[in-house]
């Protein structure tokens, strides 16, 4: 039996032979393993390219993401220098008339807007009327502008444009403070954008009713001095 085996088993002379009669035996099968290695790689997926190509798209995104942020607070910067010259403004005023130039004529160049108005119910400032003073308005019509609402911005509506005798692109109306006197409270602050983007409902309103707020405590003091002064 194990001559049999050991029968089976080439000698180094056979071996010797066999590749001298067949000289290209060695790089058939140097090919064969190559091909056979070489089907193998093409088995195995390369996922470098893909990882660098989410690297780039991720440092991209928080890139975009810390740019937006840094324009943000830059233009909360800007707004809030915005509002602290419409506050001197208003503390510059000494009297109604000025105060009204002031919302009228100065807003609009503080605040980059088209036009700026205030409109109101409130008979008690028919005696204060001059070029730049309220709008007057029936009191429905003064709480249709709002709906109820304390802020309202987008694109105006028809009673808006008619009370304004114009169409503007986009506007912010803001209620000024309930808790003041009965003349200011029946007032409204009209900001008219230049653009359709100007004051859009996902606006941030934080600034806006501020500012209502400031004309509000404004035009109480200015007022009760008039008050005073037609008293006496």
């Amino acid at each position: 039996m194990t001559d049999k085996i050991d029968d089976m088993v080439p000698t180094a002379k056979q071996v010797l032979q066999f590749l001298t009669e067949n000289p290209d035996f060695l790089s058939q099968v140097n090919a064969q393993e190559f091909t056979k290695n070489h089907d193998a790689d093409r088995k195995i997926v390369d996922l470098t390219p893909a990882i660098a190509r989410r690297a780039r798209n991720e440092a991209r995104r928080v890139g975009q993401q810390n740019k937006a942020i840094l324009n943000l607070a830059a233009e909360n910067m800007v707004n809030w220098q915005r509002l602290h010259h419409a506050a001197l403004a208003l503390l510059a005023s000494n009297d109604l008339y000025q105060l009204f130039h002031v919302v009228s004529n100065e807003f609009p160049i503080i605040f980059k807007l088209d036009t700026c108005h205030l409109i109101t119910s409130s008979m008690q400032f028919r005696k204060n009327v001059s070029e730049y003073g309220p709008i007057f308005c029936p009191d429905d019509i003064l709480t249709s502008l709002t709906g109820g609402k304390t802020l309202v911005l987008g694109k105006p509506e028809t009673s808006v444009c008619t009370l304004l005798g114009m169409a503007p692109a986009s506007v912010a109306i803001i209620a000024l403070p309930d808790q003041l006197a009965g003349p200011v409270a029946k007032t409204l602050l009209v900001l008219c954008g230049m653009k359709k983007s100007s004051f859009t409902p996902d606006l941030s309103s934080d600034l806006l009713v501020l500012l209502a707020e400031l004309v509000g405590v404004a035009l109480t003091v200015r007022l009760e001095a008039s008050n005073k002064v037609t008293s006496q």
